[in-house]
């Protein structure tokens, strides 16, 4: 566990970083405030050694499992240091002893066992957290979280996706949702996030109380706070917030089937109805550059949702079982 722990560490230092070491190591630093302290020691350490190239750590478990760390395991880091680290390989060796010789007597708390429930295309799933509140999956989403994120000082929650909440007041225990480049903190309220990876917008929309919204890498900013019928916009393409208004009434429709867009692309389109109805739309991406769609379809079927985007986006569609190739459209620059 000691070296799986370092490998995530490298992989985040270094700019290499997976999904599944983010979500990993996240969660270890949110275990504990000793975590914390260790990978700041260790990332403090890393810019006095200087950073290695990403070709180095291609294939990280080879490097820390490299004879010279298991030679050097016990020597004191100071000792290290002392002799100098210039080679990429003696930057890693110095910082895993470092790293293993502080971290030693936390190897328990690194265990750390995870839920996740993923609603596969077609279906909405209804999950329901250790501490009574609500979470509803849209279709081809995924929440992650410790199983006994409910004893910890945060309720830490992990979304791709989308996702209805409706939180368990409880003011000394804040509720954080990490979503793409969004953090939302709350305390008792129900509220919508949608961030799906191949999206270009993520957002935050409230329907009851009051959440506070951050982007994850400017954490210390003040949050953006929002109401019922707020709606905090994310564009992942320019790094811009914006803030909106909605009918409370059209908030997360989607769990009794309906569908909303709001200026979405032909291609958010397509990939909110692929998971919804469980098909595979094939199509050409220049064919529709600058459209836009602002639509409600209050639980129709997918035969009426394709007639109606047939005329507005001058295109036919052929289905093939699961399989819908979109004939024709055109730009709308």
């Amino acid at each position: 566990m000691e070296d799986k722990i370092w490998n995530y560490i490298i992989k985040r230092l270094t700019g290499v970083e997976t999904e599944e070491s983010k979500l990993f190591l996240d969660q270890w630093l949110n275990a504990s405030d000793e975590n914390v302290k260790l990978y700041h020691e260790a990332e403090q350490l890393w810019k006095w050694t200087g950073s290695v190239s990403k070709s180095v750590i291609e294939d990280n478990e080879n490097v820390i499992t490299h004879p010279a760390v298991e030679q050097n395991r016990r020597k004191s880091f100071k000792g290290i240091i002392k002799y100098g680290v210039a080679a990429s390989l003696a930057v890693f060796t110095s910082l895993s002893v470092y790293y293993l010789s502080r971290s030693k007597s936390q190897v328990d708390d690194v265990e750390i066992a995870y839920t996740v429930h993923k609603a596969v295309n077609g279906k909405v799933m209804k999950v329901t957290l250790p501490d009574s509140s609500t979470i509803w999956l849209n279709a081809g989403s995924e929440v992650s979280y410790p199983k006994d994120f409910h004893t910890r000082k945060t309720r830490a929650i992990q979304l791709i996706g989308e996702a209805f909440f409706e939180v368990t007041h409880n003011e000394k225990q804040p509720f954080v949702v990490e979503s793409g480049n969004l953090k939302t903190i709350v305390y008792g309220t129900s509220f919508n996030v949608n961030s799906y990876k191949g999206n270009k917008q993520s957002s935050v929309t409230v329907k009851t109380g009051k959440v506070g919204v951050l982007l994850k890498q400017d954490s210390l900013s003040k949050p953006t706070m929002l109401l019922p019928g707020n709606r905090l916009v994310y564009h992942r393409d320019n790094g811009k917030l914006e803030k909106t208004t909605i009918f409370k009434e059209d908030i997360a429709n989607w769990i009794n089937g309906g569908l909303a867009f709001d200026q979405a692309t032909p291609q958010e389109v397509f990939a909110t109805l692929a998971r919804k109805f469980d098909v595979e739309f094939s199509f050409e991406e220049t064919a529709f550059e600058g459209c836009k769609i602002t639509a409600k379809f209050p639980n129709q079927s997918l035969e009426t949702i394709l007639t109606t985007l047939s005329a507005s986006l001058r295109v036919k569609f052929k289905e093939d079982g699961k399989a819908i190739e979109v004939k024709g459209g055109q730009s709308c620059r």
